[in-house]
């Protein structure tokens, strides 16, 4: 990090009780701060957005706040870091009558013209001995917070840690019923609940909201904890966000029992930097949370356009052979590809999913092969911290010594399971020699994507790792992704599957979601995620919709399927297209791939590559408690995409001033709904609509 050092006048105010407030102010925030509390205020352009806020931290296993320490030192910098130029404040804590209790250094980075800010806390050894902490909260506030209206229209929002087990993200009201927690509905008692890694706490009408997280992801599992408030909704009670979670969502249980966060130790530790964002609009917080995160850890680069393509799982699942696939490739060749737009810009995976291995290597070239001559590029599929097995004295692929009991991680003496695999430790060299081979293996069959699955076996809390200076699970999923990414190079597309939200700057796409296939559950399941997860595009080139099934589905259902594919630029087709082999495709299901797959209007939208926004976050609609509405300016349109959750047939009008969009700017006469190119109407609030049951449209309305 590059630092330019300026002293500057920091303002101290006499308060009571012989107490100052310091106040670190530079663009939109100030920081006042309590000598005698030493509990600070947050402060953006008059506006008190969270007060009382207090650090706390583990030394070892003690728990400590930064009232058991005496003395106080602020000092300030200008300093250039992966964000921008910053103004640093930092808070020196010295004086602890436990002379083994390290300093404190709670450090404020705040960016001109921002509506955010950063801070961290770093603890020190006294002495230069070796410390270490499992937990530290750099933010963490007990009082009535009330920075948003008193309005039952005030949300929270929770994040899972990974994709698996069909997880949802979730949008709560403040309260709860005592008797139904887990009900959308408000009541009587404050709600609590924690979120993965980062939250958004706003009111839904106007959209004003507060977006807090973790933006650093080489050590840390970090999260939010949110209490509401019963009834009137209009303040928080308790909000901490911090570094050190282990959950069961975050898969580090094993036999009831949930093994603490791996401690980090060293000279000084140092949390995760936090953003706290306060703005009018909650979605503008996230996707600048997501920006953040990307500019300290770049996403993969791709200057190629949005995939298209076929996955096997989704209709062919273990049933793949060699001529099975070949013909795959043969029927998108002849029936779907350049067609209607479908893959018109060049790329265009055929992807070999679980039970790829059926095929030898010699036929994965031979496939290979096919797939260019079709003017395409073969995928295929790995788990690189599973072993399916669990047998400790069988040798590891790659004829390289090595036995798998030298790969698998323990979690209180035993194999830690997961997801029906013996977890492997990403720094074993086991693990590494294993994901040369197969890596190597890949590039040398002219493999150009790889779809990575279970990947949150490799993010384990273990009793320990091979590499000793690895204690952490993220710290171990750093370590082997770094490494399968610098052996894979720049020319294979990798594509998480069920992974870790963070850290992302390891594939080019993540599937938004769990496993979703072509019926309406599905789709209402997929597009919960994508709610609340649209915004991982900043980190991510794609959120991955997953294979896009149409089945024996109805066409509704078929539709709103595809349209899924549309709002987050991403198609990659599922059902089982195979004309030979040994599990042949159904004539019906192969039809309405082709019908579905080549509407051009629909695949003029794909092509944009773009994520959609969710219009609103507090009306949810559909079993799986999805936004219904979505929308994507361009330079010459507006897209909108409207979703109808089994709600039966539905007619209205979609609210313009939900999305700042002025009618009288609306060209009527070239706009259009994109299944069916017909014409659109306007009246005096918006677009009229008209929707059937289960079924999904996309309007792109031209501007003047």
């Amino acid at each position: 990090m590059k630092k330019l050092t300026v002293l500057f006048f920091l303002c101290i105010i006499p308060f009571i009780a012989n107490a100052t407030i310091s106040e670190m102010s530079f663009g939109k925030w100030s920081i006042k701060f309590n000598d005698e509390t030493k509990q600070a205020e947050f402060v953006k352009e008059g506006v008190t957005v969270l007060k009382d806020v207090k650090i706390k931290f583990k030394n070892g296993d003690v728990l400590l706040d930064a009232s058991s320490y005496n003395s106080v030192k602020i000092k300030q910098e200008d300093i250039v870091d992966e964000v921008g130029k910053a103004r640093k404040f930092t808070i020196e804590y010295t004086g602890s009558e436990n002379s083994d209790n390290p300093i404190v250094y709670q450090n404020f980075y705040l960016y001109d013209g921002q509506d955010y800010f950063l801070t961290d806390v770093i603890l020190q050894s006294p002495d230069n001995s070796i410390i270490s902490s499992n937990y530290i909260a750099p933010i963490s506030t007990e009082a009535d917070n009330l920075f948003l209206p008193a309005d039952v229209n005030n949300r929270f929002i929770t994040v899972p840690f990974d994709n698996d087990g069909f997880i949802t993200y979730a949008s709560y009201p403040l309260s709860c019923s005592q008797t139904d927690p887990e009900s959308l509905a408000i009541g009587r008692v404050a709600r609590d609940s924690i979120s993965m890694e980062v939250s958004a706490i706003f009111n839904g009408e106007t959209q004003l909201g507060l977006v807090v997280g973790s933006v650093d992801h080489d050590t840390w599992k970090s999260a939010v904890r949110i209490t509401g408030s019963p009834l009137a909704q209009g303040k928080i009670t308790n909000l901490e966000c911090f570094s050190g979670v282990t959950h069961h969502i975050t898969r580090d249980m094993i036999d009831g029992v949930l093994k603490p966060h791996g401690a980090v130790k060293g000279q000084q530790v140092k949390s995760a930097r936090m953003i706290v964002h306060y703005s009018g609009d909650w979605r503008t917080g996230l996707e600048t949370f997501g920006d953040v995160c990307c500019a300290i850890a770049p996403k993969r680069s791709w200057d190629k356009p949005a995939p298209y393509g076929w996955s096997s799982w989704g209709g062919m699942g273990t049933e793949i052979s060699y001529d099975g696939v070949v013909s795959v490739s043969d029927f998108i060749k002849e029936n779907i590809q350049n067609k209607g737009g479908f893959g018109d810009d060049g790329v265009i995976f055929i992807n070999l999913d679980a039970s790829w291995d059926k095929l030898d290597w010699d036929e994965l070239k031979q496939f290979v092969k096919h797939c260019e001559a079709n003017g395409q590029m073969a995928g295929a599929y790995w788990s690189p911290f599973c072993d399916y097995a669990g047998v400790e004295d069988r040798a590891v692929e790659g004829n390289n010594g090595y036995v798998y009991g030298q790969a698998l991680l323990k979690v209180f003496g035993k194999i830690k399971w997961e997801a029906g695999a013996a977890c492997m430790d990403p720094t074993a060299p086991a693990t590494l020699s294993r994901i040369n081979f197969f890596i190597d293996k890949f590039k040398d069959a002219g493999i150009k994507c790889l779809k990575l699955d279970f990947l949150s076996n490799g993010s384990i809390e273990a009793d320990s790792y091979r590499n000793p200076k690895v204690t952490t699970g993220i710290q171990a999923y750093n370590y082997g992704m770094k490494h399968l990414r610098e052996r894979a190079g720049d020319d294979i597309f990798i594509i998480e599957s069920i992974s870790p939200l963070f850290p992302a700057n390891y594939a080019h796409a993540r599937r938004i979601s769990c496993d979703a296939w072509g019926e309406m559950w599905h789709t209402s399941y997929m597009m919960n995620s994508f709610s609340f997860g649209w915004w991982l595009s900043r980190v991510y080139c794609f959120n991955d919709p997953d294979h896009l099934v149409m089945g024996d589905r109805s066409e509704a259902e078929n539709i709103s399927r595809m349209t899924t594919g549309a709002v987050t630029g991403y198609c990659i087709l599922g059902d089982n297209l195979s004309t030979k082999g040994i599990a042949v495709g159904s004539k019906i299901s192969q039809e309405k791939a082709i019908k579905f797959s080549t509407v051009e209007k629909v695949n003029d939208v794909i092509r944009l590559g773009k994520s959609f926004r969710p219009v609103y976050g507090h009306k949810l609609s559909g079993r799986n408690n999805s936004v219904d509405l979505f929308y994507l300016e361009t330079e010459d349109s507006y897209y909108i995409a409207h979703f109808n959750y089994e709600s039966g047939d539905k007619t209205g009008t979609i609210d313009f001033s939900y999305m700042n969009i002025d009618p009288e700017n609306i060209d009527v006469s070239k706009s259009y709904e994109c299944w069916t190119g017909e014409g659109i109407t306007l009246d005096e609030k918006g677009l009229v609509y008209s929707s059937p049951n289960n079924m999904a449209k996309i309007y792109r309305l031209f501007k003047k």
